[in-house]
């Protein structure tokens, strides 16, 4: 079953699910979504819970972490729900890795208590986030005390933003994690877990930022070489990480950071989904492959395959972000135009409404020009907005 849910569910999305007439959670969100009457197999919440309430590994899909609060009330002690519980809650994922990473420092503490936590309590230089988070709300790196103070304020101001966006269950401010900078590259794996609990990997992004202080979520790249390199090591490392769990029929967008001696650190595990956004869908382009049907259908891509009859093109998505200090009511317009005059191959736009959601568009695209890659990451919304 897929569960369709806010803030974005993508064409490709919809027509690979009716293709295959894949059941539907008739929910506000599929109502709301102006998809024709009848063009969907739904199924009630009765139906779908007494579907899977007695299936030890439901095999369920969601676009959305916004689909976390139904699996968690109507499904409430499947192992999907335990795994859900397990991954959101970025504090209960380094309690449950601390017998691989033994020495990884992190600390958590109560939103509450953030003003008054004495900077000699904390390791600098660390990043801090929501213990339940989505995209970079509130994810701050500190580089040392005289920093500390600023990103509280900061931080206040973001959680107050992510009341607007997205349920408690998605996003919530009561708890946050402090925990040591992993330095080094930060690749996003879209995985599965099959019903033997093998991890089947469908695609790895390298995230590209502009500078050490960046947390964007602007620029992610996918390559022949970054798979050929990647495929076998993160393959390795969410198999470790499901045996912890024995995790089953479970897809999972895993954040890892590489560092330069090689160590391959996990960030989080982002349960139920693959790249948000249904920026993964981009694998149609770099791959030629379907995530939703290999993972519904249980399919695994022929990696050597589809590898040795790649080139040397690189591919990507990025996604043009409302500037957090730009009120979205006061903006007019956007230029379109001249943002993707950044781009030289745009192979798919999605334009989103930014007076609802804090993006004005994903971009899918590709090119051979690494100097293109900085122009995209470096470029300012701000100076597109009218």
């Amino acid at each position: 079953m897929f569960i369709l849910e806010k803030p974005y569910v993508s064409e490709f999305l919809v027509d690979t699910i009716i293709q295959h007439d894949w059941a539907v959670l008739d929910n506000k969100a599929v109502e709301e979504s102006g998809i024709e009457d009848g063009a969907f197999r739904l199924w009630s919440t009765e139906k779908a819970a007494n579907n899977y309430i007695k299936q030890e590994y439901p095999l369920i899909y969601a676009n959305s972490e916004n689909a976390i609060s139904w699996v968690l009330e109507n499904l409430p002690k499947s192992n999907l729900s335990e795994y859900i519980r397990l991954f959101k809650d970025k504090i209960a994922f380094r309690e449950l890795t601390k017998k691989l990473y033994p020495d990884f420092y992190f600390k958590s503490i109560d939103y509450a208590e953030l003003k008054s936590l004495s900077t000699k309590e904390i390791k600098f230089p660390i990043v801090i986030k929501p213990s339940v988070g989505f995209l970079s709300l509130g994810v701050h790196t500190v580089w040392n005390e005289n920093d500390w103070g600023g990103i509280i304020s900061t931080i206040d101001k973001d959680m107050a933003q992510a009341k607007t966006l997205y349920p408690e269950e998605v996003v919530n401010s009561s708890k946050f994690i402090i925990e040591e900078l992993i330095d080094g590259e930060e690749f996003a794996i879209d995985v599965y877990y099959d019903r033997n609990g093998e991890p089947v990997v469908l695609n790895i992004f390298q995230h590209i930022f502009s500078d050490k202080n960046d947390v964007r979520d602007r620029l992610y790249i996918m390559s022949t070489e970054i798979m050929v390199k990647y495929m076998a090591k993160f393959s390795q490392l969410a198999a470790e990480i499901g045996k912890l769990k024995d995790v089953r029929n479970f897809p999972a967008h895993i954040e890892v950071r590489v560092t330069e001696d090689g160590k391959i650190i996990p960030i989080e595990v982002n349960p139920m989904r693959f790249a948000g956004w249904c920026t993964t869908d981009v694998a149609k382009y770099a791959w030629g492959i379907n995530v939703y049907e290999c993972f519904n259908n249980q399919i695994r891509p022929d990696w050597n395959e589809i590898l040795s009859k790649s080139g040397r093109e690189i591919y990507y998505f990025a996604m043009a972000e409302v500037p957090s200090n730009v009120p979205r009511y006061e903006i007019n317009n956007f230029d379109y135009n001249g943002f993707l005059s950044n781009f030289s191959n745009v192979l798919e736009l999605r334009r989103i409404n930014y007076k609802t959601h804090p993006l004005f568009a994903i971009i899918f695209g590709s090119t051979a020009d690494r100097e293109e890659l900085q122009r995209i990451v470096t470029a300012k919304t701000e100076n597109y907005i009218h």
